[in-house]
C-alpha cells in the first residue's frame, strides 16, 4: 500500500511512452511504403530517361511505359492494402486504450 503511489508514476511513464509510440510508428510506416512506392516511379523514370539519351527514343519509349503503367497497378493496389492495414492497426490500438480492466 505504501508503494502504490510509485507504482502508479511509473506505470503513468510507462503507458505514456507507448501512447505516444503506436501513432508515430504507424505514421512512420505508413509514410515509409508510400515514399518507397513513388521512389520506384522515380527510378524507373530515370532508368529510361538515361538509357533514351544513348539510344533512339522510340527503343526505350514502349519498355518504361509498360512498367510504368504495371508499377502504377500494382502501387494502387499496395496503398489500398496500406489503407486497410492502417484502419485494422487503428481500431486495434483504440481498442486497446478503450478496455476497461
Amino acid at each position: 500500500l505504501i508503494f502504490a503511489p510509485i507504482i502508479i508514476v511509473i506505470n503513468f511513464a510507462l503507458e505514456s511512452v507507448t501512447l505516444l509510440a503506436r501513432p508515430i510508428s504507424l505514421g512512420l510506416r505508413l509514410f515509409g511504403n508510400l515514399y518507397a512506392g513513388e521512389m520506384i516511379f522515380i527510378l524507373i523514370a530515370i532508368m529510361f530517361g538515361q538509357f533514351a539519351m544513348s539510344f533512339s527514343q522510340t527503343l526505350w519509349f514502349l519498355p518504361g511505359l509498360i512498367l510504368n503503367l504495371s508499377w502504377a497497378l500494382f502501387h494502387i493496389l499496395i496503398v489500398a492494402l496500406q489503407a486497410y492495414i492502417f484502419m485494422m492497426l487503428t481500431i486495434a490500438y483504440l481498442n486497446l486504450a478503450s478496455t476497461k480492466h
